[in-house]
């Protein structure tokens, strides 16, 4: 797996936490697609575990915001775009060979 790899992937999930419009047309369905994405980050090699429940962890607490600002009847937007996954892209999960 190239490093680049690693951040292009990063990246993708992160556009796909910060898409507002699926967020609160279908919150169930983006809570599952973020974390269908993690597990195949983490299956393919690409995320740690420790990496991988970041990943889960925003994706809980992005998931739980939604469902409370719903229930309020609030479509507000969401500042995902701060949250930092603490995931270092540069850094390999493969075990060198």
């Amino acid at each position: 797996m190239e490093k680049s790899e690693k951040a292009m992937e990063i990246r993708a999930w992160h556009l796909l936490l910060e898409d507002d419009s699926y967020r609160l047309d279908q919150p169930d369905d983006f809570y599952r697609t973020l974390i269908n994405r993690a597990d195949e980050l983490v299956l393919r090699e690409i995320i740690s575990l420790e990496e991988w429940q970041r990943l889960k962890d925003a994706a809980d607490a992005v998931y739980a915001k939604t469902l409370q600002s719903l229930a309020a009847q609030q479509r507000d937007r969401l500042d995902t775009v701060a949250i930092d996954l603490c995931i270092d892209a540069a850094q390999s999960t493969s075990s060198p060979k």
